[in-house]
């Protein structure tokens, strides 16, 4: 099993409906998406901007952001689907669709998860991969990264400033960025069940 994230910014990216319908075509029973907060987030930081909103309310609406961009995927393509818990006993009963995780629910009350900005899906991801014993990590980004440095790609702001610290606190065995235009470099990783040397970054 592969949690495979899926940034916000490729909302309106032209091969985000591409990218959709090949995890759904080769991920069946193999991967769990995590969404990003996109626009949704980017809403609820100008509205934190503009108020004396707090960032653990900031934090819980960033949430509910994620939530609404899942909506967006699941209504790309009718063969992904929303759960709540994919650790779940019996979450993916349909093995003819892909689950896209509404983190809401599986994060109330969680300790130890920082309630700000430093935290974003990028840490939340590795977070649900670690708990539900994902084999790896894949994170579809707008562009390729060359580094394989974590600190490095947390302080360019290529990945949230709180992903290494997860890093430390977690036991995932693969953790990969890939470019969204490399759609056959995922396919090819999805039929094979190997994530390629080129893109691991851990």
């Amino acid at each position: 099993m592969w949690v495979v994230k899926i940034g916000g910014s490729l909302e309106t990216a032209p091969g985000l409906r591409a990218l959709l319908e090949l995890l759904a075509e080769y991920g069946r029973s193999k991967i769990i998406i995590v969404p990003g907060g996109g626009r949704f987030a980017d809403k609820v930081r100008a509205e934190q901007t503009g108020t004396t909103m707090d960032d653990a309310t900031a934090h819980h609406l960033a949430i509910q952001a994620m939530e609404q961009y899942a909506a967006v995927l699941c209504g790309m393509n009718t063969r992904l689907y929303p759960v709540t818990d994919p650790g779940a006993p019996g979450h993916a009963a349909d093995i003819s669709s892909v689950p896209v995780w509404l983190p809401g629910k599986l994060l109330a009350g969680q300790p130890g998860i920082p309630c700000n900005w430093q935290v974003t899906s990028d840490s939340l991801a590795l977070w649900l991969a670690d708990r539900i014993g994902a084999e790896a990590l894949i994170l579809v980004k707008s562009a390729a990264n060359g580094t394989v440095d974590i600190e490095r790609l947390a302080a360019a702001g290529y990945l949230d400033a709180y992903f290494p610290r997860m890093l430390e606190q977690t036991s995932v065995g693969e953790i990969a960025c890939v470019c969204i235009n490399d759609q056959e470099v995922i396919r090819q990783a999805l039929v094979s069940g190997l994530i390629p040397h080129g893109i691991r970054i851990v």
